[in-house]
């Protein structure tokens, strides 16, 4: 029995020994790990970008189809709020002679309520007008800036593929994200040529 244990020990001793060895023994050349090389060595050096931008305010301002839209709705606003006013000019007035025979007691209480039908309905009336043409305003704005931006983008994304572009930044507007910008890389002018010329 104390052979067998005599034994054990040693083979023991000897594993321990074997692993100590080999893993301390002295430096072993590390296989070097692959590194995924472009086959191109000019590839390795970063590729400046070419970045243009456009001015959304001066496409406003220079656009032809902007300006004629613009002098449009402008336009039928101004005549909404005219024939809106008119209307409520006419309600007040017809209101205060009502409240001028309610008070002096000339109608009775059957015309008054009659009288406040009528003002009931024409005050809606006026309300739903005024809303109905803010509405169509808004849509005919809305559609037409859709047409407008898609528009831009159709020529920026030409010009984009045709010079070799990389980005086509919009700035300006009321919240741009663009803070400078170099003035030589300002294409604007050729998406106004390009708007105008659009039939």
């Amino acid at each position: 029995m104390k052979n067998l244990a005599l034994v054990l020990n040693i083979v023991l001793l000897a594993a321990v020994a074997y692993l100590f060895f080999d893993k301390f023994s002295g430096p072993k050349q590390a296989k070097p790990a692959e590194v995924a090389t472009p086959a191109d060595a000019e590839n390795t050096a970063a590729k400046p970008l070419k970045i243009v931008h456009v001015n959304i305010d001066s496409l406003h301002e220079k656009s032809n189809a902007y300006q004629a839209i613009k002098k449009q709705l402008e336009k039928k606003f101004a005549d909404t709020e005219a024939s809106l006013k008119a209307k409520q000019a006419a309600f007040e007035k017809e209101y205060k002679e009502y409240m001028t025979k309610a008070q002096s007691g000339t109608i009775t209480p059957n015309e008054s309520q009659k009288y406040e039908e009528s003002l009931g309905k024409k005050q809606q009336a006026i309300a739903s007008q005024e809303q109905k043409a803010s509405e169509e305003l808004k849509q005919q704005s809305d559609k037409f800036d859709e047409q407008f931006v898609g528009d831009i983008k159709h020529f920026a994304d030409s010009l984009r593929t045709a010079n070799g572009y990389d980005y086509v930044l919009l700035h300006g507007g009321i919240v741009s994200p663009m803070l400078s910008a170099n003035d030589g890389l300002d294409i604007t002018q050729i998406i106004v040529d390009l708007l105008n010329a659009k039939k």
